[in-house]
C-alpha cells in the first residue's frame, strides 16, 4: 500500500468535529469531501454525493450518538440527564443515523438525511467572571423549544443539508451541501460572521453594549449611544441570534467548519482556511487592535494567508491547529487570551508555525486542541501532545514540542483525537477510548473530586464499538455502531 493510500484511508473519516460514513451501514451520509484529491482513485470508490435514504436505516438506525460529562441539558437525555455513564442521546430511531457531532457547552448532531439537531445550554453565563456579561439567550441551539431535548434547528437551515457542524463556547457554525455557511448563537465579538440582533443583557447589571463593545452602565456611557433591544449589530454584548444566519465567506464553497471562544473558521475546497472574529492568526501589523475596537472588521471573513491544502482546523480558547492533506501539522495563537483581551506574552506567536517532526516519516492523520494544549494523531497510530501540562497524557519531555505518548499508548493504534477544555480523548483502530486530564465532570468516564489523570486510562463503561469521539467543554461525545 503506497504511503499516499495509507494517509488517504487515515483521513477518511475526518471532518469538523466528527463525521463518520454512514454508507457502510446501509445509509448514504451527508456531503463531506474526502481528505486528499486522489482519495476515490486511491481506493476505488467516489466520495458520496446527494444522500438517498432506505426505510431499513429508520427503522433501525446503526450509528448511534453516546454522551457523558457535566450532564444536565447538553448530553441530550431528558429522561437521565446525568454525567454517567454514557448513554445514547434520546432522539427518535425513525430519525436515523446520526453521522456527525460537536460538543462545547451545547452539543450538536448531524442525521444521515442532512438535518442539525442540538441540545443543551442556550445562554452565556458560566464564563469564569471576566469578559462580556452573561446573557439569558445566547442563541447557540439556534431554535425554540427544551434545551435538553434534542430539536431540529430549521429557519435558513430548513432546505439545507448540514455537512459539517463546529460548536464555540456559546455559538455554532455549520457548513451545507450546498459549500453555505450559517451560524447562530452569541455575537459579542464578531465570531458570527454576519450581523446578530441586540438582546438584553440582566437587569443587574445595568450595563448595555454596542456593537463595538461601547456600554452604557451603571457609571455612565462610555461611548456611543447604545443600541436599543431588537437592532442590528455587528457585536457587542448582548449581540446575538437565536436563528442560523448566512455568513458569506468571500463567494467560496466550503467543505468543513470549526468554532472557538470568540472565533469561527471555514475550510473551502480550494483547502484555503477563512476565520473571523477574534482571530489574529497569522496576521499582520496590529490586526489584533484593530479586531477589538472596529466591530465591522472583526466579523468579516479573512484568509489566513501562508497556509493551503488544509483538510482539518480546531480552534482552542487561544489558539488554532491545521492538518495538511499531506499529513503537515501548523499552529498559531489567535492573539487573545480567552477573555477577549490581547495576548500580551510575546511567546503566544501568532504566526504560523510548522512543526517539524509532522514531515515525511511522521505524516498526522488528525489534530486536535483544547483550552491551551495540542494533540495529534500520526498514520502509523501514535499520539504527540505539546502545550500547557494539563492534559498532555505525559510529565516527561518538552511540553512546549510535540512529544509522542510512550507507556500503554505506545502498544495501541490510535486513528483519531479531540481536546476538550483540560482534557483529551483519543480512539484506537479496535474502538476503545482513551482519556487524559480532568475528569472532574466525569469527561474520561469517571467522576473523582479534584482528578487530574497525567496518564492516560481507558473510558470507563465506553459506548460499544465506537467510531467517532470528540471532547466538548467540559463533556464528550462519540458515535459508536448500534447492537
Amino acid at each position: 500500500m503506497s504511503r499516499a493510500m495509507r494517509l488517504a484511508l487515515a483521513l477518511a473519516c475526518i471532518a469538523c468535529a466528527v463525521h463518520v460514513d454512514a454508507s457502510q451501514y446501509g445509509a448514504r451520509a451527508p456531503v463531506s469531501r474526502r481528505a486528499g484529491p486522489d482519495f476515490a482513485a486511491d481506493v476505488g470508490t467516489t466520495p458520496t454525493s446527494s444522500p438517498t435514504m432506505s426505510s431499513s436505516s429508520y427503522d433501525n438506525p446503526r450509528l448511534r450518538a453516546y454522551t457523558w460529562g457535566i450532564g444536565g441539558d447538553r448530553v441530550g437525555r431528558p429522561s437521565r440527564p446525568s454525567a454517567l455513564p454514557p448513554g445514547p442521546i434520546e432522539l427518535d430511531a425513525a430519525l436515523g443515523n446520526v453521522v456527525a457531532v460537536a460538543a462545547s457547552g451545547h452539543t450538536a448532531f448531524i442525521l444521515e438525511d442532512g438535518s442539525l439537531y442540538t441540545a443543551g445550554r442556550n445562554a452565556s453565563d458560566g464564563g469564569g467572571g471576566r469578559g462580556s456579561p452573561p446573557i439569558a439567550d445566547a442563541g447557540q441551539i439556534g431554535r425554540d423549544g427544551p434545551m435538553g431535548a434534542p430539536g431540529r434547528v430549521l429557519g435558513a437551515l430548513r432546505d439545507e443539508r448540514a455537512t459539517s457542524v463546529g460548536c464555540g463556547r456559546y455559538h455554532t457554525v455549520v457548513s451545507t451541501e450546498s459549500g453555505r455557511v450559517y451560524s447562530f448563537g452569541l455575537n459579542d465579538r464578531g465570531q458570527l460572521g454576519a450581523k446578530g440582533v441586540m438582546g438584553r443583557v440582566p437587569d443587574s447589571s445595568s450595563c448595555t453594549c454596542d456593537s463595538g463593545m461601547n456600554c452604557d452602565c451603571s457609571e455612565g456611557a462610555t461611548g456611543e449611544t447604545p443600541l436599543a433591544p431588537g437592532e442590528a449589530c455587528d457585536r457587542g454584548a448582548a449581540c446575538r441570534s437565536g436563528v442560523p444566519v448566512h455568513v458569506d465567506v468571500w463567494g467560496e464553497k466550503i467543505k468543513s467548519v470549526a468554532a472557538g471562544r470568540y472565533t469561527s473558521a471555514a475550510v473551502s475546497e480550494k483547502g484555503e482556511v477563512f476565520v473571523w472574529g477574534l482571530n489574529a492568526c497569522a496576521g499582520a501589523g496590529n490586526l489584533r487592535d484593530e479586531l477589538l475596537t472596529n466591530a465591522k472588521s472583526a466579523s468579516q471573513p479573512r484568509k489566513i494567508l501562508g497556509i493551503t491544502d488544509v483538510v482539518k482546523v480546531d480552534i482552542g480558547y487561544v489558539a488554532m491547529i491545521f492538518l495538511t492533506s499531506k499529513g503537515e501539522v501548523y499552529t498559531c495563537y489567535t492573539g487573545f487570551d480567552g477573555y477577549a483581551g490581547a495576548n500580551a506574552d510575546a511567546s503566544a506567536s501568532t504566526a504560523l508555525k510548522k512543526h517539524a517532526v509532522f514531515s515525511s516519516g511522521t505524516s498526522a492523520s488528525d489534530v486536535a486542541t483544547g483550552r491551551c494544549h495540542f494533540v495529534a494523531s500520526t498514520i502509523s497510530g501514535k499520539v504527540y501532545t505539546w502545550g500547557c501540562p494539563n492534559a498532555l497524557g505525559r510529565t516527561y519531555g518538552d511540553n512546549h514540542e510535540p512529544t509522542s505518548l510512550s507507556g500503554d499508548m505506545s502498544h495501541e493504534f490510535v486513528v483519531s483525537v479531540s481536546a476538550g477544555e483540560y482534557f483529551t480523548l483519543m480512539l484506537t483502530r479496535d474502538g476503545t477510548i482513551y482519556g487524559t486530564g480532568d475528569s472532574n465532570s466525569g469527561q474520561l468516564g469517571t467522576q473523582i473530586a479534584g482528578s487530574k489523570f497525567k496518564t492516560p486510562i481507558r473510558l470507563a463503561s465506553s459506548p460499544p464499538r465506537v467510531l467517532a469521539v470528540t471532547a466538548g467543554y467540559q463533556h464528550a461525545a462519540a458515535i459508536a455502531r448500534n447492537v
